[in-house]
């Protein structure tokens, strides 16, 4: 009897040990996945031609990131050879839930129905419904935000969404781009594109901000994203659309430093200078303080010696960085000219850019002056355009008498002479005068009566 129990409670003593084995990898997976640490972020090793933007990409993390984890002050300044710790992006924050593009959400204000909006909005009950997930019997809240569908049953009074313009489109590596918005009413409009957070100005029936696109940015369609809010409805709006960045051509430079001036070449001065300069560039200021094109900074005949996006190599090394400005030979003593209205943001004689001044043209639009003999002009000072404002000398990080000639949206070393070919943004067209319903009737003479009186 015994021996019977004991083989019948032996038989079960593999399925045990398997269910006690099972709980334990259980609990341990359980634990793994608990105590899983962080992933270590990698370093990766610069190489010519690569840009934040670009590695960003490759590794599935962010510039602002790799900004951040490296203590990089200029994001448009990587060396070759240089080792960048890459962040790892946590998935919630590497793919946050966005709106989807294109899409119209509106508040619900007291008095409103579901009848009343799918007439307004050229959509039906059942639509409103089903896109936002409502009861049957369809009860509003004021302040309930409904998203509206697509236009099913279109009329004559249906909203649409607000029209997006861009010039140039597509643009150039280095170029400004200006984005306007028109819709319906008053707008309060933000957006962001290649990174940058966009300031919209209203100006009539238009809002429009500019673009700095880096020299060093990749060819190809990038995105821009607007929030659109209408003050009168309360909607508000998410669009995108997609515009393209296309190549420039840009030669390659070997600079031959004086061996008198090497010192300037030094890692912590130029990082120093650096960070003094980009935090004049980065103050945002109320503006536009300009209108129109902008003027040439010298009169006469102009000279290029050095062309905006320049790849550069010092000393025979290996390319580390592109020129970011405009440079234009003259003699040592030549007036420079405000290229047009602006506020003095720095007056000041620096190591590697010499004596410089930065003019302040408002919303984050600046243009720099290096290399100066002789500065004209103080800090906070008024200039209007072809006012002149230091002149041409050979201080500095130089090869010779001449002026850089610098041109900065929001950070972005852009192109200074587009602008002098470009206004931004386009004047608003005049209306056309009304024709006029009265008709000219031209005077016949009356013939003369046979009386002839």
């Amino acid at each position: 009897m015994h021996s019977t129990r004991f083989a019948r409670y032996r038989s079960f003593l593999p399925v045990c040990a398997a269910l006690v084995a099972l709980c334990l990898l259980l609990c341990l997976t359980v634990t793994a996945v608990a105590q899983e640490p962080t992933p270590e972020p990698q370093i990766y090793v610069v190489e010519p031609g690569d840009t934040l933007f670009s590695i960003a990409q490759r590794f599935g993390s962010t510039v602002e990131a790799i900004v951040a984890a490296n203590g990089i002050t200029d994001a448009s300044l990587i060396n070759p050879g240089q080792k960048l710790i890459i962040p790892v992006i946590p998935v919630e924050q590497a793919s946050p839930v966005l709106p989807e593009p294109n899409t119209r959400v509106h508040p619900v204000r007291p008095g409103e129905t579901l009848s009343s909006l799918a007439f307004r909005y050229g959509t039906t009950v059942w639509l409103l419904r089903e896109v936002n997930e409502l009861h049957r019997l369809g009860l509003l809240l004021p302040g309930q935000e409904l998203t509206i569908p697509p236009v099913t049953a279109p009329h004559s009074g249906v909203p649409g969404l607000p029209e997006i313009s861009a010039s140039p489109a597509p643009v150039v590596q280095g170029q400004t781009m200006l984005f306007e918005v028109r819709g319906e009413g008053r707008l309060e409009v933000a957006g962001s594109f290649l990174e940058q957070d966009l300031l919209f100005v209203e100006e009539g029936p238009r809002y429009w901000a500019l673009a700095g696109v880096d020299a060093l940015t990749p060819p190809g369609g990038y995105l821009l994203a607007l929030r659109i809010t209408e003050v009168d409805s309360g909607d508000l709006i998410t669009m995108e659309e997609t515009f393209t960045v296309a190549e420039g051509s840009f030669a390659t430079y070997n600079v031959v430093v004086p061996a008198d001036r090497t010192n300037l070449l030094d890692p912590d001065l130029v990082r120093a200078e650096r960070e003094k300069v980009n935090a004049v560039f980065a103050q945002i200021s109320q503006g536009p303080l300009w209108k129109g094109t902008f003027g040439f900074p010298l009169a006469g005949e102009l000279r290029t010696t050095a062309p905006y996006g320049q790849r550069r190599s010092y000393g025979g090394g290996p390319v580390t960085s592109y020129h970011t400005g405009h440079d234009y030979g003259a003699d040592a003593g030549t007036p420079i000219l405000a290229p047009i209205t602006g506020t003095v943001a720095l007056a000041e004689a620096l190591q590697v850019r010499g004596n410089v001044v930065i003019l302040d043209h408002g919303l984050g639009l600046f243009t720099g002056f290096w290399h100066l003999s002789r500065i004209d002009v103080a800090d906070g000072q008024r200039v209007a355009q072809g006012e002149v404002v230091g002149l041409v000398g050979n201080t500095g990080l130089s090869t010779g008498p001449h002026l850089h000639w610098e041109m900065r949206v929001q950070g972005v070393p852009v192109n200074p002479l587009q602008w002098t070919q470009q206004e931004f943004p386009a004047p608003i067209p005049e209306p056309e005068p009304p024709i006029s319903d009265t008709i000219r009737l031209e005077t016949i003479p009356r013939p003369a009566s046979p009386g002839g009186g």
